[in-house]
């Protein structure tokens, strides 16, 4: 598309790579770049001493000599670029949804300045796929007695106690602290850990069976590639091992007292609120089951227009979530690519799929509000906002954040994504009412 202007810039060119993606070719002319350089060699000029002039006095060519040419340009297409990309943007009628990126293409004192403005738009969703006829039910689900007395067992492990017991030998499920020195180095110091026998591997735990407190071992062992000490794991070593420390479980006794401890009346109370938040947790996980579903068949259905510059910044992210998760596991992204088989390529075309999976269930449900009204009233919002506000100390950012439009505005898409999901899924398991 060539336009002609009198305005110091043209739009030479307009261009769609992609649907959420406008690419603009523009041009100012020689003269104001010109103009521009000029300017920046002022701005530059302010922190430069030029031999034999006040400062200040300086002529503009004196001063051009004493400016690297990369930093002359760079200021110049920097001044040029803030004024003229807005208005390059308002007469295409541009709304970035991301900010712009530039690529230069010309730059030279007294001539042109030629850059592409690579401009990332709204997503789109078009279509939106068919979603009333999805059906995914979540058949009712019970608990059986089995299972109850399994989270009964649980919880009362969960209140074990340890006590020392030096007098008599170690017995399956005791906890143990042991130290393990290698015979075959010559000075090494011994490790102590804590186990629990019957849970380590087949040959500490038969070795360790029937020891006393004090009493030292010698054996041949092969250390499975799961032991928590990497000096240890996946080697054979001939090696000492002392117990040092035996301490036995102590469990409470499943009664009323028991339940009364744990905030329940008794324990028929207990096992009655058990059956029904085990019951709870089946439907929802078998209806998070259906939103995937649902949202699987979807995206199939579905086309979502998606600008670059938000999937890199959504791969960014998680990036950062998956090292994060890593450590909390205590592992680097370089131990986790050993362990996967994986390279750093092939673990980022991942992260990008999971990304692009993400941003596309955002928008698709986004699609899904706007088609079915929903929305989140003011005081819905200053509700979330105030609640969020009161965690937090400083006045100063409280009140920030209560007068941050951008944080109201993203609060109301997660209420708005929260109920389209839900309204999603009342679809697919045929439970909408009115429907």
């Amino acid at each position: 598309m060539q336009m002609q202007s009198i305005q110091p810039f043209q739009i030479l060119n307009r261009e769609e790579p992609a649907p959420a993606t406008v690419q603009l070719t523009i041009e100012i002319d020689a003269p104001t770049t010109q103009r521009m350089f000029e300017r920046a060699i002022r701005l530059l000029g302010r922190g430069v001493r030029v031999p034999g002039f006040r400062p200040g006095q300086a002529p503009l060519n004196a001063i051009r000599r004493m400016i690297p040419e990369e930093q002359l340009r760079r200021a110049a297409g920097e001044l040029m670029m803030d004024e003229f990309i807005p208005k390059a943007l308002e007469q295409e009628q541009l709304q970035p949804y991301r900010p712009p990126s530039v690529d230069i293409e010309l730059l030279q004192e007294g001539e042109p300045f030629r850059f592409k403005l690579i401009v990332p738009l709204s997503p789109k969703v078009e279509p939106l796929g068919e979603y009333r006829d999805l059906r995914f039910p979540v058949p009712p689900q019970e608990t059986t007695d089995e299972e109850v007395e399994q989270a009964l067992d649980s919880m009362r492990q969960s209140q074990m106690r340890l006590e020392h017991a030096p007098d008599r030998a170690a017995q399956p499920d005791d906890r143990l602290v042991i130290a393990i020195k290698s015979l075959e180095e010559e000075n090494a110091k011994p490790n102590r850990y804590m186990v629990t026998l019957g849970k380590t591997f087949g040959e500490l735990d038969n070795l360790l069976g029937g020891m006393s407190e004090g009493e030292k071992k010698e054996a041949t062992l092969t250390f499975p590639d799961t032991f928590n000490d990497p000096d240890l794991a996946g080697k054979t070593l001939q090696v000492e091992v002392e117990l040092q420390r035996v301490h036995t479980p102590i469990y409470p006794e499943i009664n009323d007292e028991f339940a009364r401890g744990l905030g329940y009346e008794s324990l028929d109370d207990m096992r009655a609120r058990l059956r029904e938040r085990i019951t709870e947790q089946k439907i929802r996980y078998l209806q998070d089951q259906a939103q995937g579903q649902a949202l699987a068949a979807l995206r199939e259905r579905s086309t979502v227009h998606l600008p670059e510059a938000l999937i890199e910044e959504q791969l960014r992210e998680e990036a950062r979530d998956f090292a994060e998760e890593l450590r909390a596991n205590g592992l680097t992204v370089e131990m986790f690519l050993q362990q996967s088989g994986m390279n750093q390529q092939q673990l980022i075309e991942q992260l990008r799929e999971r990304g692009i999976t993400r941003l596309q269930n955002t928008f698709i449900l986004m699609a899904i509000a706007d088609q079915e009204g929903i929305q989140a009233s003011d005081d819905e919002v200053e509700t979330v906002v105030r609640s969020v506000a009161e965690t937090i100390e400083d006045p100063a950012q409280r009140v920030r954040l209560l007068n941050d439009q951008e944080f109201r505005q993203r609060v109301a898409q997660e209420i708005r994504l929260e109920r389209a999901l839900q309204k999603l899924l009342e679809i697919v398991q045929n439970t909408e009412q009115g429907a």
